[in-house]
């Protein structure tokens, strides 16, 4: 074929998929979802951007334009009056409460409870609520406060896209006498005190504190515990076949009830909407329209689901699963998921998982059994599901072990349309061999100078409260050392790791624990599971010189300290001509005597130091004006914030010090992270 042809038919086959009916009715989808971004932000961007959809929808649109015009329109008056009931201001701030309220939402660690037309978040751990319940509550209304860092999962902002602005700090919680048909149910089959395997595969109720919960989690194989999305789907299957109405009719009925008592998880709402459809004769082969009308219905029920990663993966599958070609074989159908899956996975989880595709073909007849023999026992002997659950724990542990999960690092949306755009040509038959190895290539070098315009060497302050949290990268030498791994009040395990893994990080070859205070080693656990740690160094258990390359680090301790504070580790870290003092905790008591050591005053009067970081948080027990003085940085380092009380930090004193000797500080204050760019010697603040 020559090029001209080539070309004809390429313009022809982009015609056609303008017009082609899953990409149309996608289209008609994002409009709905521009619409409610702006209505949830007001921001003018996403008006435009549903103006431009819907213009491109009308226009290829080929049938019952009126129709979907007068959806679109109802769709859009829904959405605003369900923003606007949420969104009146019926409560303030540090307002008492007293009343009645009924509980919407219930997880182990809190519920959401409604009153009047508010929503309101109150923590409850391992609590025995149950959605439908009617609970008198005394307490106090403040808002809700986020301590996340723009590379975490962000709580408040997740509340917030549920209309939950306010939480209540609660004096008394009591059940009322109430009638709902859910909370019976519960009370009579006792249903909270069941076995966890019974909550997790049966209930749809699991925290990140069940093992097998978590574990599945990490594996990126969450929702294979659900109970539905198995075994469900095998029974719609085998149902399909069967021509018997009535039989199909039963079946979703006790469906519906199950999806009543587990509170309508999401992927079994969507399932049982999907077949309940598939009742009516005019929808019959109409597959496309048919996922539409679901979707729509689900935005309807769960408005929040817009803004979730599931809603992407949902649609952005369907959609995809119209440009393979169905004659393809198995494997080769496999790959295409495969890889449309990772890709997602990289824009949305920062990760490749390689194994969790297979992982899942592996285990989802193991879960099948389970759910089987889960009942059985349970009536036979309900002293096996502990061995039951233990055994399954032992199963997902041993694949996490041998589980191949690589961190790559945040892309933008650039990435994700190349991603899509390669696959697509990949799928197609009438593009060129030449053309799709160009796509591919243009993927991986965007892929490759999405890495390469990141940071090459940089230490990092995280913002992690009254804690400390130090990370140096180098990606040339693949090189990272955490000075300290731990994190203040209210912040979450996983921080540091979150930090990693949006950074793109697999290895670490050294980390230092200052001394043995929470705040400095409590996202430890966390970095031992997710990541292959050469050298953990401890102020009990330490060399006093230690080498990684172009690094030296050079440690020392107080024998004769008092107190924890003052065993801190103190590390000389030279970087070629960079050099950094690292601190821990130390107060003034290991200041006078590092002063008084020939081998410290040594070591200092070699190089210039660039970098230090503030003693305990910036406290007034450290940083006496002459230890600053001799090390006389180039600027300094605080970790630490106002929690009031006793744990105002950093103190007066210590700014004034560092004001007085003219040295430029950086705070976290709960809400910057700060980043030395080695390079240049320049400092971002994010």
């Amino acid at each position: 074929m020559n090029l001209k042809m080539t070309n004809f038919y390429l313009k022809k086959e982009l015609i056609n998929l303008l017009h082609f009916k899953p990409i149309v009715y996608f289209s008609f989808l994002l409009s709905v979802v521009s619409i409610y971004y702006f209505i949830f932000t007001n921001e003018i961007i996403y008006l435009l951007l549903t103006l431009l959809i819907a213009v491109y929808f009308m226009s290829v649109q080929e049938k019952y334009k009126k129709y979907f015009l007068i959806a679109w329109i109802l769709i859009f008056i829904s959405l605003l009056l369900i923003y606007l009931y949420w969104n009146s201001d019926s409560f303030k701030n540090e307002q008492e409460i007293i009343g009645k309220g009924k509980i919407i939402k219930c997880k182990t660690n809190y519920i959401i409870v409604k009153i009047q037309n508010t929503k309101f978040y109150i923590q409850a751990n391992k609590n025995n609520y149950v959605v439908g319940m009617k609970v008198h509550i005394n307490g106090k209304v403040s808002y809700i406060n986020s301590t996340a860092n723009y590379y975490q999962f962000d709580f408040k902002d997740y509340l917030k896209k549920e209309y939950v602005n306010f939480q209540i700090k609660v004096s008394s919680i009591k059940e009322v006498n109430n009638f709902n048909l859910r909370v019976l149910i519960y009370k009579v089959f006792k249903l909270n005190e069941a076995h966890e395997l019974i909550k997790t595969l049966f209930l749809n109720r699991y925290d990140s504190s069940d093992l097998v919960a978590s574990n599945f989690n990490d594996l990126g194989l969450i929702f294979l515990l659900n109970f539905n999305i198995i075994n469900m789907l095998l029974i719609f299957k085998f149902f399909k076949k069967n021509k018997s109405k009535i039989v199909v009719i039963l079946f979703i009925t006790i469906s519906l009830a199950w999806n009543y008592i587990t509170c309508w998880p999401l992927i079994m709402t969507r399932i049982m909407i999907k077949q309940i459809l598939s009742l009516f004769k005019q929808l019959k082969n109409k597959s496309e329209l048919k996922n539409l009308i679901v979707i729509t219905l689900l935005i309807l029920i769960f408005p929040n689901f817009i803004f979730s990663s599931g809603f992407w993966y949902i649609n952005l599958i369907v959609l995809f699963s119209y440009f393979i070609n169905k004659k393809n074989s198995k494997i080769i159908q496999f790959i295409y998921f495969y890889t449309l899956l990772n890709v997602l996975n990289i824009y949305f989880n920062y990760q490749i998982n390689i194994t969790s595709s297979f992982y899942a073909i592996l285990l989802s007849p193991v879960i099948s059994i389970y759910y089987l023999v889960t009942p059985l026992l349970y009536f036979i002997n309900k002293d096996f599901l502990t061995n039951l659950y233990q055994v399954l724990v032992l199963i997902i542990s041993a694949f996490k072990k041998i589980s191949l999960i690589i961190n790559v690092g945040s892309y933008s949306i650039l990435f994700l349309v190349f991603g899509f755009i390669m696959i697509v040509c990949i799928s197609s038959d009438l593009i060129t061999f030449k053309i799709k190895s160009f796509w591919i290539f243009l993927f991986i070098m965007f892929w490759f100078l999405n890495w390469l315009i990141k940071p090459s060497e940089y230490l990092a302050m995280l913002n992690v409260g009254n804690g400390n949290s130090f990370v140096y990268h180098n990606k040339w030498n693949n090189i990272t050392i955490i000075f300290d791994a731990g994190v203040g009040k209210q912040r979450s395990s996983e921080l540091v790791s979150d930090f990693l893994k949006y950074q793109g990080i697999n290895k670490i070859n050294l980390i230092f624990i200052s001394h043995n205070h929470e705040d400095h080693y409590n996202n430890l656990f966390s970095l031992k599971e997710k990541f292959r740690i050469n050298e953990i160094i401890y102020n009990d258990d330490f060399i006093s010189t230690i080498k990684i390359k172009n690094i030296i680090i050079n440690a020392f301790i107080n024998p004769n300290a008092n107190s924890e504070n003052n065993k801190s580790l103190v590390l000389i870290v030279d970087v070629g001509s960079i050099r950094t003092v690292f601190m821990g905790d130390s107060e003034k008591e290991t200041e006078i005597h590092l002063m008084s050591r020939i081998d410290f005053l040594y070591i200092l009067n070699l190089k210039k130091v660039n970098i230090l970081q503030i003693g305990h948080h910036g406290s007034k027990t450290s940083s006496s004006f002459d230890f600053i003085n001799l090390i006389n940085p180039d600027f300094a380092l605080i970790s630490g914030e106002n929690e009031g009380g006793n744990k105002k930090f950093p103190h007066q004193e210590t700014i004034n010090t560092l004001k007085r000797l003219k040295i430029n500080f950086y705070i976290t204050n709960g809400s910057n992270n700060f980043f030395v760019l080695f390079k240049s010697m320049k400092i971002i603040k994010k």
